[in-house]
């Protein structure tokens, strides 16, 4: 594992992180002595001053710090314009929606196949928090696919209404904010967010607040084995609220929810002992959030099962569950043809093909699952094997 202190940085990298941690300082003593984690999460990543998300440096791509499946190929966009394609036949006046849609290549390989097929949607809109991501998106749509910018629109809020929508959320669920828990002897404790003596972050254990605790006794009254002593992990408290958020500004829509994670049953497995909280700077990757606070992006992997609990509770269907892979296949991936102007990037747009295909350990982490508001489908339209059982 890496420790980011080995990496230098620079003047402005500095004050930057040195901002965001005096924030984190100033927001611990504001609330007596600590805060969650989740609201620490939200800070160095969220906040429009000094998180993450919000600064001037790249995030995705090679030059970034992690690549997400749209900047390593097209057969994520290729499958998922398949998808879009059947259900703006049903219904031409849908729209689509992203969230979170990244440095805006995924909307832009979208859109491109779409149009090849005659097949766009009404709008695309695209929902995204961060002024710095949007100003970066609409730059690279209107360099790549000027011609079709005039549909495309950025929404400020979520407040609006659409008749009928696709939602696409790829790798925004990882980042949401959770709390972090660890079993003790009699109890469990939150880890909560402290400052040492001299000023540094650091884990502090306290009673868990009213809603974690409730949350924490159902995950441990579901699971099949007790977890041990010193286990941690997490757990996202804020499921419901957002995704209420995503779809109360349409009156039916079709939810993509594309990411790492597990059902709970192995998110919590007594072996998975430490968790799936990561940090990552420059495609390295630390178990430690508090280096370098606001220039590392922190992730944790899913519990599909709370986020199918969290849809039912909105009314909303869980359409369909499964590995990438087979919502891939089931989207016509086998059909796709290199596009590749040499034959050494065709050569390795076959090979991501066939791992696609064959699968790895990382494809196999990866989920797709389908929700419905006010439309139901079958789950052979969205995947060649169905795994809600497994939720």
């Amino acid at each position: 594992m890496s420790d980011l202190n080995d990496i230098e940085l620079t003047a402005a990298q500095h004050a930057r992180t040195h901002a965001c941690a005096e924030r984190v300082r100033y927001e611990i003593k504001q609330q007596g002595g600590s805060i969650g984690f989740d609201q620490y999460m939200q800070l160095v990543l969220n906040d429009p001053a000094v998180g993450y998300y919000h600064g001037q440096q790249k995030i995705f791509g090679a030059g970034g710090d992690f690549i997400t499946a749209p900047e390593t190929s097209v057969h994520l966009a290729y499958c998922l314009a398949h998808a879009c394609e059947q259900l703006i036949q049903d219904d031409p006046q849908r729209s689509i929606l992203e969230i979170g849609a990244g440095s805006g290549k995924l909307a832009c390989d979208v859109i491109t196949y779409l149009h090849a097929w005659g097949q766009l949607p009404a709008r695309y809109y695209i929902y995204e928090p961060s002024e710095a991501l949007r100003v970066k998106q609409k730059k690279l749509l209107e360099t790549e696919i000027p011609e079709h910018v005039s549909r495309i629109e950025w929404l400020p809020n979520l407040s609006g209404e659409i008749l009928s929508a696709i939602i696409i959320a790829n790798e925004v669920l990882d980042a949401l904010p959770v709390k972090c828990f660890e079993v003790q002897a009699d109890s469990i404790q939150e880890r909560c967010v402290a400052l040492s003596e001299d000023g540094n972050l650091i884990w502090q254990l306290q009673d868990p607040v009213d809603d974690l605790d409730a949350a924490l006794d159902y995950i441990t009254v579901m699971s099949d084995e007790p977890l041990g002593e010193l286990y941690r992990s997490e757990i996202n408290l804020g499921l419901e609220n957002t995704l209420s958020a995503w779809t109360n500004c349409c009156e039916q829509c079709i939810m993509f929810l594309i990411d790492y994670g597990y059902p709970r049953s192995e998110y919590y497995h007594p072996q998975r002992s430490m968790g799936t909280l990561r940090s990552y700077y420059q495609h390295q990757v630390s178990e430690d959030p508090f280096k370098n606070p606001g220039l590392q992006d922190i992730t944790a992997d899913v519990d599909f099962s709370a986020v199918a609990k969290a849809a039912t509770h909105l009314s909303l269907g869980v359409l369909s569950f499964g590995v990438q892979r087979n919502f891939m296949l089931a989207n016509r991936l086998l059909e796709w043809q290199p596009s590749a102007d040499n034959e050494v990037e065709r050569i390795a747009q076959i090979a991501q093909l066939k791992q696609l295909t064959l699968g790895s350990a990382i494809s196999e982490r990866f989920q797709v699952m389908v929700l419905g508001k006010g439309i139901d489908y079958g789950a052979d339209r969205f995947t060649l094997r169905d795994m809600r059982a497994r939720l």
